[in-house]
């Protein structure tokens, strides 16, 4: 499918850039003529998501130092990396508080560590912190999301990066691409904007970013 949405998006590239040129021979360019000729290059979603260093107020509650050991039955929302299905990452709830960690397994969930400072807690706006969805992508590296949130490490938990949407109104899901992490964002059913409209993003490790690499026509 996303095969298939690339390649429309492609032919919608050719067919704008074929009316701006029809348009500026005629000598007609007027802002109807712009607004053809961008449609299918406009998207509602950043070319760049660029990620601070750190989770957001993660200081509030010391996480446990890491690679502790963690008990098994506190962790939901756990991910399963695709390749090496023994590798688990997951959400360890504090006494099931509201004050969350991130967290690894590498024997298939058996036996669990910390990995990260707190994700979130109940402090005033902190809701808008709570992962809901995990997606691990090797033993070093997971990407957590909410509507809000994106939170990464790409080095088992030592350093965290963050990104996060104030408008709490992404839907985010893996996205598979060659070579590379990505994620897939799309609308929330009460976001105000195009119900069908999507990008890919590759996340840039060494800049701490996310790059739109596709996106719906």
């Amino acid at each position: 499918m996303d095969g298939e949405v690339e390649s429309m998006s492609r032919s919608g590239k050719r067919v704008g850039v074929t009316v701006l040129v029809w348009a500026t021979l005629a000598g007609l360019v007027g802002p109807s003529a712009l607004a053809a000729a961008s449609t299918s290059t406009v998207s509602p979603f950043p070319r760049l998501l660029v990620m601070q260093r750190g989770l957001s107020q993660s200081s509030l509650v010391r996480a446990r130092p890491w690679g502790s050991p963690m008990a098994t039955s506190q962790v939901t929302v756990v991910g399963v990396t695709p390749s090496q299905p023994r590798v688990e990452w997951g959400v360890w709830r504090r006494h099931d508080g509201p004050t969350l960690f991130p967290v690894r397994s590498l024997d298939g969930g058996h036996h669990w560590s910390a990995a990260g400072p707190m994700l979130a807690t109940d402090w005033a706006g902190g809701s808008l912190f709570y992962v809901t969805r995990v997606l691990a992508q090797s033993a070093s590296a997971v990407v957590m999301v909410s509507n809000a949130v994106i939170d990464v490490t790409t080095d088992a938990g030592h350093v965290w990066y963050q990104y996060v949407n104030e408008l709490d109104n992404w839907s985010m899901t893996r996205a598979t691409l060659a070579g590379g992490i990505g994620l897939r964002v799309g609308p929330t059913s009460y976001a105000q904007l195009p119900p069908h409209a999507f990008a890919i993003y590759r996340l840039e490790v060494a800049h701490h970013r996310w790059l739109r690499v596709r996106h719906s026509p």
